[in-house]
């Protein structure tokens, strides 16, 4: 669904005109919906680990704390217990709390267990790595829309664009917004797009792994230490 007909039908079903336009339109009512359509979006997308904006991001690590490039152009949020050292097999732990890194760097001890922090829209690890071990983590993108040539945006910018996340779910924020936004009655329109949502994020997860009480994951074990599989002795 195109980005204009998403904002026709949020039209149609809100009983006003049917917009010949909306991206660049001079019309107040088409230019409020275009806003509420770009409000709903970064909310959808910030509110839940869409699968389909879950990406992958490798890296070769340099000999510095901060990792140059390591955060990719569209990153919004880490996915936890991801980031792997993929040369050495073992878990990058993190993110770590400010006074945890300030810690690391305070210490005498170099440790062996590798730990990364976000700071001022960079990627830091600590101990330095060696400059050649290759890494990865996946993250949650910003970029819920694109373009008719498929690429990727965090932002509606033309009457083409299409959604990444479910359009209709994003027509129903549209609505219950406008109808808020106008001071009129938006509880059954809130309510029947909360039950959207909760359906489509149902339907994304995919199903979930089983969880055991009183057990650590496989990951938090590994603290204590990680040994990688197929790394016994004989």
């Amino acid at each position: 669904m195109a980005f204009l007909q998403l904002i026709q039908n949020s039209a149609k079903r809100l009983g006003l005109s049917n917009p010949a336009s909306a991206y660049g339109s001079t019309d107040n009512q088409v230019v409020q919906l275009v806003a509420l359509a770009q409000e709903e979006g970064i909310e959808l997308a910030e509110g839940f680990d869409w699968k389909v904006l879950t990406k992958e991001k490798t890296f070769t690590g340099t000999a510095a704390d901060v990792q140059v490039s390591a955060l990719a152009s569209d990153y919004d949020r880490h996915v936890p217990e991801t980031f792997f050292n993929r040369t050495q097999k073992r878990p990058v732990f993190g993110p770590i709390s400010p006074q945890d890194w300030q810690f690391a760097q305070s210490i005498v001890a170099t440790t062996i267990i590798e730990s990364f922090r976000l700071r001022g829209g960079s990627l830091l690890l600590t101990p330095i790595p060696n400059g050649t071990d290759s890494y990865a983590y996946e993250y949650i993108s910003n970029q819920w829309c694109q373009s008719n040539t498929s690429t990727a945006q965090s932002a509606w910018a033309a009457d083409t664009d299409t959604g990444i996340l479910p359009e209709e779910l994003m027509t129903q924020g549209v609505i219950w917004r406008f109808l808020k936004a106008k001071g009129f009655d938006y509880a059954e329109a809130f309510r029947t797009y909360e039950m959207s949502k909760a359906r489509w994020q149902t339907k994304d997860g995919g199903g979930k792994r089983t969880l055991k009480m009183g057990s650590h994951s496989s990951y938090n074990r590994a603290r204590a230490p990680f040994i990688a599989e197929g790394s016994w002795p004989l």
